[in-house]
């Protein structure tokens, strides 16, 4: 199928969109942008002719084709181009990046959620717990990632190379520091917690990547457009 037109309903303050933002930032792929305001319901020609749950992102390819949810599309556009090098070839190391990427929605978003978005002291602190022990988990799968020679020994999941499990996670390592904007509880440091030495160095890398920060509002904005989901 020879691509023409991708258009991209996305916003700005949506995590899961920015994973097609990502996707098409990390392979220079041409596309227009159609931005859906999640602050108010949907026009009916969204949910009639693009996405019957008014979810982003979609994506519409040639004016005819429709692909939802954020992992399909980015995975489509990624396998649009891989030159870009975004899924790896190696099976084990696309097995490890799924997993690594269903452990974080999972287990680790919701335990991050649950600390952030809550006013009730004790119990923000009882979530930080929660938290840290998985992190500890996200901090193995990190040690533990499979690299072959090639790979090179840098900070992000599989190396020296900005690969889709970093792209996937990007948007939520970009929204950590909502941690205690909320509450009381105190940031998760790596001088507080070393075991989270690898976690840390991943994070730090992610986050200083160009295509992440251009897809991330400012930390002032998502701290106002979040605050509605505090308890």
């Amino acid at each position: 199928m020879t691509v023409s037109k991708l258009v991209l309903y996305n916003s700005n303050l949506c995590p899961y969109a920015a994973r097609a933002v990502l996707a098409l930032a990390e392979t220079n792929q041409e596309h227009e942008v159609v931005p859906i305001d999640l602050s108010v319901p949907r026009p009916e020609w969204y949910l009639k002719d693009i996405n019957p749950y008014g979810q982003v992102p979609a994506l519409k390819i040639n004016d005819k084709d429709i692909i939802l949810e954020s992992l399909f599309v980015a995975e489509y556009i990624a396998d649009l181009h891989p030159e870009a090098g975004l899924l790896p070839k190696d099976a084990l190391q696309r097995a490890q990046t799924r997993y690594l990427i269903h452990h974080w929605g999972a287990r680790t978003q919701p335990a991050h959620h649950k600390a952030t978005f809550i006013t009730d002291a004790a119990e923000a602190a009882a979530n930080r717990e929660t938290l840290v022990a998985e992190l500890e988990k996200v901090n193995k799968l990190l040690v533990d990632a499979h690299r072959v020679e090639s790979d090179g020994q840098g900070p992000f999941f599989l190396g020296d190379k900005f690969t889709f499990a970093d792209l996937a996670i990007a948007p939520f390592l970009a929204r950590f520091f909502l941690l205690g904007q909320y509450n009381d509880v105190k940031e998760i440091t790596k001088a507080e917690f070393p075991q989270l030495e690898r976690f840390f160095q991943w994070k730090e890398a992610v986050l200083a990547r160009s295509s992440v920060q251009k897809a991330t509002p400012s930390q002032e904005t998502l701290v106002s457009s979040y605050r509605k989901w505090v308890k």
